[in-house]
């Protein structure tokens, strides 16, 4: 007889919401994996959008430019030449690019004849200004209630542009002629150390070029011709007037300024290049390059893209992560709830076999039967998926929103849903889940009702010898029995070694990450930054005054004082000729003292020759032996590679200041010192006398130091957390899964031990050894797994500052396999307490 359509699917669903009720901890398992799964992807997904859109809105907001080309002397027809390279291509603009100090935070002046359209100012603070006259001072340097740490200006303040004049070495007897044509003689400003130019703050704005926080890194101010031009006037107030223009021919030569009475103060030494869409901006690049090449007096001094600014290269590094990680994790996590449910729906149609013989028995079809389960698959995934959505794109942007607002300036975020991913993703999970169960559902519906309504023969030869022992021992027994149903169960086996090695896995991927990062951070200060005390000085300084400022303090033991900039690299030959096809980077040049035991970067090499980092080696491809140029102070230099060194932050090359490639130098001025105290001085309170010094510019102790390379890697830590976090969660849903399905699948063996007079003890004993050895199997292979998986994920997410130094520590490891079988035995006790309330006729009741 053939049921009636409308009574059957009232049947089916009677018989759906008993089986929901009957197992409702196992089904709430699946909708639990499957939450955590999708928010965790869904989740990165939307943030990766929610950060790319606030970084995106920046740079159109500024018009941030595609190539920056700064030159060493002015060239009255470089801008329309430039101009006739890009034709329809693009659009340029000029600035006068100064390096400076405004007060104690370094800034780079932007003097501009009108507010540009390429690199611009936007949100300007008020709105309303005078076109002709103002200085810009980014947001970040405003004094606010929420902004009082780093907060210097309010509007209509005051603001000092420091420059050094000291390295001019102005003759004595021009000196002397100074101070004859001073207002009097302390008055002669080219006597002191700087140079200080007072304007006034008349508004604040975001600069594109200023995204990374003031606190992290230089800020652009820009300035006005005009009140750049007031400011020059004001200190020539200190000399007599009829003086005035023979005193301003000295600000020209030092800082390269227009004649006096000139209509613009300033002519450009830098270009910014806007490219249109679709244009290679390479190729612009080496056209431009080709431009100064030909020239008769070639005053090029850099040409540089995006790629290789520094602002943008942090910054894309964490958009870079942010997309990557969407891809790394949330994939084990999608395996593990696979696996979740089918185990689960492998147990229910297994226990469910005699119910299926019966509806096709009474005239159920096929199709209705794989309607059931396949619904009651579909439901939890749906549920779990739908929870997912939509706590996932609210809860990870805020949680990893917090380190951007941190290191960069961005706009509000704004709610993203990814929709097209999400959809995928969704239909991906639903038909994966759907497969699963229609091929668990298979083999069982397809057999004859009769064949179905009787148990599944298990086969016990293997076993059989060994299940009458000559000397019974209930300890023997409850070890056998746990290594019988393993052997008898190999699949159900496999799935939960799977399942442990997974989370096993994500642990040790999470933790080994953070020792990475600590290891490299230590690695850094025992052999590059081996100091502890940082000072950055108002102006540059010789060694011997270095040393008379601060040997007097008795809590010194070692001073040593460096120089770091920013330099062009590329491999040359031995003559010093750039090899064609070789790669050009931008990155670190530290010119330190001659190496000895106290070195603070103690990185040893040949004499007259350079160390170069591992990662700028491989990047530019040289190997010891081989040749790179380098440029400081606008003059060019090459030297032989006789050391590459290893490093996480400290990456670049290391020269040493005797090394006779820089003998054409005259001394060097620094404005770097490393400091080191003796035992038991304390580097917060020493910090705080050095900051009394006028000539002091910034203090950082070591913990300062480390606290900025673990803001850098911020977005890499809180990553690396919200991985343990989930890890964890994972862990506990799929073991209390896997425990509890074990648990009543050995429902009808428990109650027959018991009949046989087994201990509740005995019984637990059998259980907790079968379900420990196999999480013990999965945690090892688990913690095997870690390395690679760790390494997969670092190398797909590279940071553009550093240099991961891969390591993973014994104690993860001893850590991870703690966490993992120590949740495993919990579990298995809280389910242990069900054995006293296994029925034991009720439990042996079958259809036979």
């Amino acid at each position: 007889m053939v049921m009636k359509e409308n009574s059957t699917f009232a049947l089916l669903i009677k018989m759906m919401l008993r089986t929901i009720k009957k197992n409702i901890l196992q089904f709430l398992a699946i909708i639990a994996i499957g939450a955590i799964a999708i928010t965790l992807f869904v989740g990165l997904l939307a943030n990766a959008a929610v950060f790319t859109t606030q970084v995106n809105s920046v740079y159109s907001n500024g018009n941030l430019a595609d190539m920056w080309v700064t030159t060493q002397q002015f060239d009255e027809n470089d801008q329309t030449n430039i101009k006739n390279i890009l034709k329809d291509k693009g659009d340029v603009d000029s600035r006068f690019y100064l390096p400076s100090s405004a007060d104690t935070h370094s800034v780079y002046l932007s003097v501009v004849k009108s507010l540009p359209d390429i690199s611009k100012a936007y949100n300007i603070e008020p709105a309303v200004q005078n076109d002709e006259e103002f200085v810009f001072v980014d947001k970040d340097l405003a004094k606010t209630p929420t902004n009082k740490k780093l907060g210097l200006y309010n509007l209509n303040d005051e603001i000092h542009f420091n420059f050094d004049i000291t390295s001019y070495k102005i003759p004595e007897k021009y000196l002397q002629v100074l101070d004859d044509w001073a207002v009097d003689k302390s008055s002669n400003i080219f006597r002191a150390e700087k140079l200080s130019l007072t304007a006034t703050v008349t508004g604040f704005m975001n600069h594109p070029e200023n995204i990374t926080k003031a606190n992290y890194n230089s800020s652009v101010v820009m300035v006005s011709d005009k009140a750049f031009r007031n400011s020059i006037y004001k200190v020539l107030d200190n000399f007599k007037e009829e003086f005035q223009p023979s005193v301003y021919s000295f600000f020209a030569v030092i800082l390269g300024l227009n004649d006096y009475g000139s209509e613009y103060v300033s002519n450009p030494n830098q270009y910014v290049i806007k490219a249109k869409e679709n244009v290679d901006v390479l190729a612009l690049k080496k056209q431009v390059q080709e431009y100064f090449n030909q020239k008769d007096f070639n005053n090029l001094y850099m040409v540089t893209t995006r790629d290789n600014m520094p602002f943008y290269m942090t910054i894309s590094s964490d958009v870079t992560q942010a997309r990557q990680f969407t891809y790394v994790f949330p994939l084990v996590f999608f395996l593990v709830a696979v696996l979740v449910i089918l185990t689960t729906i492998s147990q229910l149609v297994l226990k469910d076999r005699s119910l299926m013989g019966t509806l096709k028995a009474v005239g159920v079809s096929k199709t209705h039967i794989y309607f059931y389960y396949l619904t009651l698959t579909w439901g939890l995934v749906f549920i779990g998926i739908l929870i997912g959505e939509i706590i996932g794109p609210i809860i990870i942007p805020k949680i990893l929103g917090n380190k951007y607002n941190i290191i960069y300036s961005l706009p509000k975020p704004r709610y993203e849903f990814p929709w097209l991913p999400s959809i995928l993703v969704a239909l991906a999970f639903l038909g994966v889940a759907g497969l699963v169960t229609f091929l668990l559902c298979r083999k069982e519906i397809e057999l004859k009702p009769s064949e179905s309504m009787r148990p599944p023969v298990q086969n016990y030869k293997a076993l059989k010898k060994d299940l009458t022992p000559k000397k019974p021992r209930p300890a023997f027994y409850s070890i056998k029995m746990a290594f019988r149903n393993i052997f008898m169960n190999k699949a159900k086996s496999l799935m939960v070694i799977i399942g442990v090695m997974g989370c096993t896995a994500l642990l040790v991927c999470g933790f080994g990450i953070e020792n990475t990062v600590n290891h490299g951070i230590n690695h850094d200060i025992v052999t590059l930054s081996n100091g502890d005390i940082f000072i950055s000085m108002k102006s540059p300084k010789k060694k011997d005054e270095i040393n008379d400022i601060f040997s007097k303090y008795p809590e010194v033991s070692y001073i040593e004082s460096k120089v770091t900039t920013v330099t062009t690299l590329y491999k040359v030959d031995k003559d010093g000729r750039q090899i064609d096809g070789a790669s050009q980077s931008d990155d670190k040049l530290y010119i330190v003292p001659e190496f000895n035991k106290e070195s603070i970067m103690h990185v040893k090499t040949e004499k007259d020759c350079i160390a170069i980092s591992d990662k700028v080696a491989k990047k530019l491809k040289v190997a010891v032996g081989d040749y790179v140029h380098f440029s400081y102070n606008s003059k060019e230099f090459y030297s032989q590679v006789g050391t590459i060194y290893q490093a996480f932050f400290y990456n670049g090359i290391i020269v040493q200041e005797n090394n006779k490639a820089l003998e054409v130098l005259p001394e060097i001025s620094r404005l770097e010192i490393v400091l080191k105290l003796k035992p038991g001085s304390s580097q917060e309170d020493f910090k705080k006398k050095i900051l009394e010094l006028d000539s002091v510019s910034t203090v950082t102790t070591k913990e300062d130091w480390i606290k900025h390379i673990n803001n850098i890697m911020s977005g890499v830590l809180v990553m690396t957390n919200a991985v343990k976090i989930f890890a964890m969660l994972l862990g506990i849903v799929v073991l209390y899964n896997l425990s509890l399905m074990n648990f009543k699948e050995r429902t009808r063996d428990i109650a027959t031990l018991k009949v046989l007079g087994f201990f509740d003890r005995e019984v637990l004993k059998s259980l907790l050894f079968e379900s420990l050895t196999l999480t013990f199997i999965g945690t090892i292979f688990g913690l095997a797994l870690g390395y690679p998986f760790m390494l997969g994920c670092m190398m797909t997410n590279i940071v553009a500052l550093v240099d991961y130094l891969y390591m993973i520590y014994p104690i993860t490891y001893f850590f991870s396999f703690l966490l993992t079988f120590g949740v495993a035995v919990g579990i298995n006790l809280y389910l242990s307490r069900k054995i006293r309330r296994v029925q034991m006729v009720e439990s042996l009741k079958s259809v036979e």
